[in-house]
């Protein structure tokens, strides 16, 4: 008995210990499920480690680098920027403020524009530097402060202004960077970017309560920081826990159709317009001056005779194909200050039929033959007239290394140039044109790209833009008009 007595105990014993067992494990299973094992959390902090140096990478590869040196002015000007294509509030964005920062230090000089100094292409930062990789303090890694040819931050200068921008952190749909002034008096603007929604705003809205903008920041996991620390949930608004989730994502960040879309206006940046008249001409000769253009990849202006459209249709298509600015030269080329009013309203509404038939814009703007124009003519063309500040003289001498020395001499910032596209010579002038340009710090735009900002008026005329020569338009003298 007392043995069968002990098997009864050793028996009961066996069965609670397995019931506790069978209570106990799947609840170690769940408490296994709920506390990642150890490593689980640097995995994820190494992902997003990971999608923060992609993201970076992706907006470095895509952005633009710009200067803006003028060691003669006063203030001083050494502004370094960058644009990214596909992200127009965001650049519109950065130069409102780079547009306000230079007029509050009398960069403007008492004008109502900016006039843009020249600066050479060898100032331009690499783009790299517009998006360091961070510590996790917030601030540039050492290797990304080696790299940057920037000047060493020291005490304020009353006589130099010093601005640039920098993207902090990115992710998902969204952008955050800021533009900071760092003399005469530091100042500092922080921008949250949508780029679905093409919106930009002050990122101060991410946070809850008031936050210095200078120190925000991000680092190396992809996450907001103020004064080096990441944020914690409850300092942030509904908009910024969104923002703070999808800067751990993937950034999507779209392309513009065409990359030659500027980036930048020509409020701040010094352009030129290169412009081409008498066209369509021989497919070969039209096609030389294509591919110069794509082989720059820069846009250019044709302003085409409508006869010579219906002669040449298909080479009329390529060149609208190729994505220029195509505009009315008249039907036949005549002076329209010489002929009747009704004659020159034919010249301009065949030609524009002309355009229309090949794929041309509907409302194109007008280059006088010749330049040719007075009050009642300029009435009756009804839109704006384009001329030029700077001739070539193309048509004339048909010496490819003349042209180009006539704009290496001529063009500077708001020029339009003045060529004709169906001479061999000029087409083979094309790709030093452009590379002259170019090298000079220019930036080649079409003529509505060039104007953009100064409002159209109907019967005037536009040589130039900026303050380089009384015919020139700016905010005070919109056009030229003819008396």
């Amino acid at each position: 008995m007392p043995v069968r007595g002990d098997a009864l105990v050793y028996t009961l014993f066996s069965c609670a210990l397995a019931l506790s067992l069978f209570i106990l494990l799947p609840g170690a299973v769940v408490t296994a499920n709920r506390h990642p094992p150890p490593g689980a959390k640097d995995l994820t902090a190494q992902e997003h480690r990971t999608t923060a140096a992609e993201n970076r990478a992706l907006v470095t590869k895509s952005m633009r680098s710009y200067a803006i040196i003028a060691e003669k002015r006063s203030p001083r000007l050494n502004i370094h920027v960058f644009g990214v294509p596909g992200a127009p509030s965001l650049n519109s964005a950065v130069e409102s403020r780079l547009s306000t920062m230079i007029e509050n230090a009398g960069g403007f000089d008492g004008r109502a524009e900016f006039s843009p100094p020249l600066t050479s292409p060898v100032h331009r930062w690499p783009t790299a530097t517009f998006a360091p990789l961070r510590t996790a303090s917030g601030e540039p890694a050492p290797e990304s402060q080696d790299a940057t040819p920037g000047p060493g931050r020291q005490a304020p200068d009353p006589d130099s202004l010093d601005i640039d921008n920098s993207v902090l952190v990115g992710g998902g749909r969204y952008l955050v960077t800021t533009v900071e002034q760092h003399s005469p008096q530091p100042h500092t603007a922080v921008l949250l970017t949508d780029l679905d929604a093409e919106t930009t705003i002050d990122a101060r809205r991410l946070f809850t309560a008031a936050v210095d903008p200078a120190t925000i920041s991000g680092d190396e996991l992809g996450r907001l920081t103020i004064e080096g620390r990441p944020v914690s949930d409850a300092e942030l608004t509904p908009l910024g826990t969104q923002v703070a989730d999808e800067l751990h994502t993937p950034l999507k960040l779209v392309q513009p159709a065409d990359q030659r879309t500027p980036d930048y206006s020509c409020a701040l940046l010094p352009c030129v317009a290169l412009t081409y008249d008498d066209g369509p001409g021989e497919a070969a000769t039209e096609q030389a001056i294509l591919d110069a253009a794509a082989e720059a990849d820069i846009r250019v202006t044709y302003f085409f005779l409508g006869k010579n459209i219906d002669d040449f249709p298909e080479v009329a298509r390529t060149v609208i194909a190729d994505g220029h600015e195509v505009d009315n030269h008249t039907y036949r080329h005549p002076r329209l200050s010489q002929i009747p009013s009704a004659k020159v309203r034919r010249e301009i509404r065949r030609t524009r039929k002309s355009l229309n038939s090949v794929g041309g814009d509907t409302d194109p703007l007008v280059r006088p033959p010749y330049g040719a124009l007075d009050k009642r003519s300029a009435h009756v063309v009804g839109v704006p007239s384009i001329i030029w500040d700077v001739d070539t003289g193309d048509w004339q001498h048909r010496d490819p290394k003349k042209i180009v020395k006539a704009v290496k001499a001529q063009a500077g910032p708001g020029s339009v140039v003045l060529m004709h596209s169906i001479h061999p010579s000029t087409a083979k002038a094309a790709p030093a044109v452009y590379a002259t340009v170019a090298d000079k710090g220019l930036y080649a735009v079409t003529v509505r790209e060039l104007f953009a900002g100064i409002p159209w008026e109907k019967a005037g005329s536009y040589f130039c833009r900026g303050y380089a020569d009384p015919l020139c338009s700016n905010p005070e003298h919109p056009s030229v008009q003819k008396n």
